[in-house]
């Protein structure tokens, strides 16, 4: 699966609009790679919101609307296989990993796959900054 992925990320990223897409699901293939020990988040979380330019959170935005039919389609498959794994006792991890992976998929544009160390990080640095700016 994370072959596939990697594949359709080169594909999108072959046009300069597809980019943004195309990191997407190269990120989506790391997750699908090594689900276990990884989130995912926004750049606007893990950068801070006055770090991320506002052009490029509209871009992203515009993005993840023209994505979201085909992240629906998805969202559901992922959400079907999870109910099917989840039904037997030894497959309850992997319905996790792909419930996940549904949520990633149905707005993928502006989101990153970090270890949970660094949105833990993050998460902090990021609050800290709110208490500051207050």
């Amino acid at each position: 699966m994370a072959l596939t992925w990697l594949a359709i990320g080169v594909l999108f990223s072959i046009t300069i609009v597809g980019i943004p897409i195309g990191r997407a699901c190269f990120e989506f293939a790391k997750l699908s790679a090594f689900p276990y020990g990884k989130e995912i988040i926004r750049e606007t979380e893990l950068k801070g919101k006055s770090h991320t330019s506002p052009a490029w959170r509209v871009i992203n935005l515009v993005l993840n609307v023209i994505w979201f039919p085909i992240g629906l389609f998805l969202t559901l498959t992922y959400f079907v296989l999870a109910v099917v794994y989840a039904l037997t006792i030894i497959g309850i991890p992997v319905a996790i990993v792909y419930v996940r992976m549904g949520q990633f998929v149905l707005a993928p544009a502006g989101c990153r796959v970090v270890s949970k160390k660094q949105a833990f990080a993050s998460a902090v640095a990021n609050e800290m900054e709110r208490r500051l700016n207050q």
